[in-house]
């Protein structure tokens, strides 16, 4: 029998780093391989050059990524998109990371200074299988979210559509966009900004998920394990007044229900957990809250 110890430290700050996605936190940059040699996010690409830059002004850790276009001949505009560049340049769906999870959401802190009033940024998620029969990548989940302005760091959540119950991804695209209008300051000829830090891609299945409900950021740390674990919600105190948090096994069934969470820290020992995945839903006045993934070793 597993014994372990769930506490609920109730302190902003920190999420869960998606397993899956390469580079979340924009902590990790290299020389970009192609003609300019930019210095990217790893496992991350650019539309145009000159357009994506490392910057300390970060909500957590070192760095975050700022993401702006530029006025020339032309407008290049700013478009961060995760994995390699595709073979066929701007081909959008020849990237992404490997991913075969269906998430019920991903999340993020941004902030963003527009030019102009009516402009905003963009994030699009789009979950892709490759369909054998006509050669081509299938969408079979898909969301895109308005980031308006914010002079500081703001959370955001995607909740994604379902496009195919029952399909799942083979890969997923994660793109920003930091001006859906391209709106200009004609005065600097400058785009807006957008900057993005700590993106948390939860791999809780939509078959237990709420899509309707924006998801803070929560983490399970260590992850695995087998001891002792602790969970860390990223919201106020206040929010989780008579929350519950409910543990399902990897296809949905619920396997434990942990009652009213009362104070900011829940012990829970002595529960007999066999080893394998789980996810895990905190839910308060019949609002689902935050969501994830852990694993019992």
């Amino acid at each position: 029998m597993n014994k372990f110890l769930i506490a609920f430290l109730l302190l902003a700050g920190l999420s869960t780093n998606a397993q899956t996605l390469s580079n979340p936190n924009f902590e990790s940059w290299g020389t970009a391989t192609t003609y300019a040699a930019d210095i990217l996010p790893t496992n991350w690409w650019p539309f145009s050059c000159g357009t994506v830059m490392q910057t300390t002004d970060s909500y957590q850790g070192a760095f975050a990524t700022r993401i702006q276009g530029w006025m020339g001949c032309g407008i290049a505009p700013g478009v961060l998109v995760n994995g390699q560049e595709p073979v066929v340049y701007c081909d959008f769906m020849g990237s992404g990371t490997p991913f075969t999870s269906k998430p019920s959401a991903i999340s993020g802190y941004y902030k963003y200074t527009d030019v102009a009033s009516g402009d905003s940024a963009e994030v699009t998620v789009i979950l892709k299988k490759y369909n054998t029969a006509t050669l081509k990548r299938d969408t079979i989940a898909y969301s895109t979210k308005t980031l308006g302005p914010s002079a500081g760091y703001s959370l955001f959540t995607v909740n994604i559509s379902d496009l195919m119950p029952g399909v799942s991804p083979d890969s997923i695209i994660i793109m920003f966009n930091s001006s859906k209008y391209y709106m200009v300051d004609t005065i600097t000829w400058n785009l807006p900004a957008l900057y993005v830090d700590r993106i948390n891609l939860p791999e809780t299945p939509m078959s237990i998920s709420e899509n309707s409900n924006s998801l803070v950021s929560s983490v399970i740390f260590p992850n695995p394990f087998s001891e002792n674990a602790t969970l860390t919600i990223d919201v106020e105190i206040s929010q989780l007044n008579s929350s519950n948090l409910s543990i399902f096994d990897i296809n949905g069934k619920k396997v434990m229900d942990l009652g009213s969470i009362t104070s900011n820290i829940v012990q829970i020992q002595d529960k007999n957990l066999s080893k394998g995945s789980y996810f895990y839903q905190v839910k308060g006045n019949n609002q689902l809250i935050t969501q994830g993934k852990f694993t019992v070793q």
